[in-house]
């Protein structure tokens, strides 16, 4: 009991530090020391942040306008999901402050709009992953995925409710097919075998 304890203290300390210090979206964007052109042409250039997604197949199709980036996302001609960087000049044109926007798509098959609002945390995730990745390009340095890694707690802690159940539908799928193959081979061996 005292482990669970302990390692339940670890991930309420990592909600807390990554809501404290790294909630995702500033209100009032951040700024970078580029100007506004040159961050309209390096984002345009940006892909997803790697590894957030898991193993989809997706294809992003990007819009650029003087004062934006948006990034729309889909998978087999459905779009997902939208990202939207709001560009503004600061500092005399010195700097580009960039406000970053996750909005989700009511798609054909599936509602993404209604599931980023029902999974909070996923949605910050996607937000902290692709802030990290305007950061990244806008700094001119390498993704970090240490800058990530709290959303991703708070978005593993609050989908383990999800991962337990679909784990518990594995394991009952495979005692299915286990006990259908046992019946099977039982019924195809020959009476003189099974005395």
């Amino acid at each position: 009991m005292t482990m669970k304890f302990a390692f339940g203290a670890f991930l309420v300390a990592c909600v807390v530090g990554y809501l404290y210090y790294i909630f995702p979206n500033p209100a009032d964007g951040t700024v970078y020391p580029v100007p506004i052109t040159q961050a309209r042409q390096d984002l345009a250039k940006a892909e997803l942040p790697p590894f957030v997604f898991g193993s989809q197949s997706l294809d992003v199709v990007r819009n650029i306008g003087d004062a934006q980036v948006v990034w729309i996302v889909r998978r087999k001609s459905e779009e997902l999901f939208r990202y939207t960087a709001e560009l503004s000049p600061e500092e005399k044109g010195a700097a580009t402050r960039v406000k970053l926007r996750l909005d989700g798509a009511k798609g054909r098959t599936e509602d993404y709009a209604k599931n980023l609002a029902d999974n909070p945390k996923i949605r910050d995730l996607y937000l902290v992953a692709m802030q990290e990745r305007v950061a990244s390009t806008l700094e001119r340095r390498q993704f970090e995925m240490s800058r990530i890694h709290p959303a991703m707690a708070a978005a593993a802690v609050a989908n383990m409710g999800n991962i337990r159940k679909s784990a518990d539908e594995a394991a009952a799928a495979a005692a299915e097919i286990e006990r259908s193959t046992i019946q099977r081979a039982y019924r195809n061996e020959p009476a003189s075998v099974r005395r």
